[in-house]
């Protein structure tokens, strides 16, 4: 199996053509078929596609993918669904059915302007305000193109090795801080419309495709384990055949700021029960994980964590190795 990412945050090695943005789009193919997770902030990343098809001919045009999946519903995921949709007509988009009619926005401290009259009455002390920011996807679509969406809000599979898996119930495990700053529509978003996608890339063996993890990767590790458990006919334990995890982790805002202590600590108690419940896990990482958290993950994963970026082409087989370049 292999999964190209067509955009990321972090700039390609050395293909100065390739463009990059705070977003992300991973082309897979699978069994003959052509499949987007995500579609970036903008249409760049179809730029990238057309770029990669010269050095890559499997990748197929744009106009010949078959399938958009839809992690959850912020714009640096979806924001490049307008473009797709113009220039492929067939292609259904997978989604979360909670996404439709649903807002999102980001919600952060700023400093205020200083005046004359805040610095004398608070002795200097800087004031805050909140800044709130649409970051949701494109509502008008689903007027405009109504026919091309199929909404889920269970596990759904898609072809015989493809499921998608909404992460809901409990979540025993951490969550990425940054959700602090995150709201739907006017309360706290609990990331009930993000959606995995499950697939069984040789027999018996999974890797998931989780492109932001909200809910914390060891809660969608043990979500996808338990659908496993509880729908296998062949009485998988779950977490053993889940062999690779592709997405990025959210572990970007307090640790961007330098108040990352209690996120740190968080990010090291993840990655050593992860290493403990996972130990041949390959774990292949970007877009919203930033540099330090990625420094803390190979520390204690060692070999067992990647970084991808712009460009990256992933290859799985049934082996235990992960192959990137």
């Amino acid at each position: 199996m292999e999964l190209h990412i067509l955009i990321d945050n972090l700039p390609a090695e050395n293909c100065p053509e390739l463009h990059n943005e705070h977003g992300l789009s991973v082309y897979f193919t699978l069994a003959g078929k052509h499949w987007l997770a995500d579609t970036g902030a903008s249409g760049k990343f179809m730029h990238n596609m057309e770029q990669l098809r010269i050095c890559t001919p499997q990748i197929c045009p744009v106009e010949e993918i078959d399938g958009v999946f839809i992690s959850h519903g912020h714009n640096d995921h979806t924001g490049g669904l307008r473009t797709f949709i113009e220039s492929n007509c067939r292609a259904p988009i997978w989604l979360h059915s909670s996404i439709r009619g649903n807002f999102f926005f980001s919600c952060r401290p700023r400093p205020a302007k200083p005046s004359a009259a805040t610095d004398s009455a608070e002795g200097g002390l800087q004031a805050t305000i909140s800044e709130y920011r649409s970051i949701g996807m494109e509502q008008a679509l689903f007027a405009e193109y109504g026919d091309r969406f199929r909404e889920i809000d269970s596990p759904t599979k898609i072809s015989e090795r493809i499921t998608l898996i909404p992460i809901t119930g409990e979540r025993p495990y951490p969550t990425p801080m940054g959700n602090e700053f995150l709201y739907k529509n006017d309360l706290p978003d609990n990331f009930t419309h993000e959606t995995v996608i499950l697939i069984e890339h040789s027999e018996g063996k999974f890797a998931i495709i989780s492109p932001c993890t909200h809910n914390g990767i060891l809660n969608v590790l043990e979500c996808c384990s338990r659908y496993m458990e509880e729908n296998s006919s062949r009485k998988l334990s779950g977490k053993g055949e889940i062999t690779h995890f592709i997405g990025g982790l959210h572990y970007v805002d307090y640790l961007a700021t330098g108040e990352g202590e209690k996120e740190s600590a968080s990010i090291k108690e993840t990655a050593t029960r992860l290493k403990e419940l996972y130990p041949e896990l390959k774990l292949c990482s970007g877009h919203c994980t930033c540099s330090a958290a990625e420094e803390i993950l190979k520390n204690i994963l060692g070999e067992n964590y990647s970084t991808f970026r712009t460009g990256t082409q992933i290859t799985i087989s049934s082996s235990p190795s992960l192959g990137t370049k």
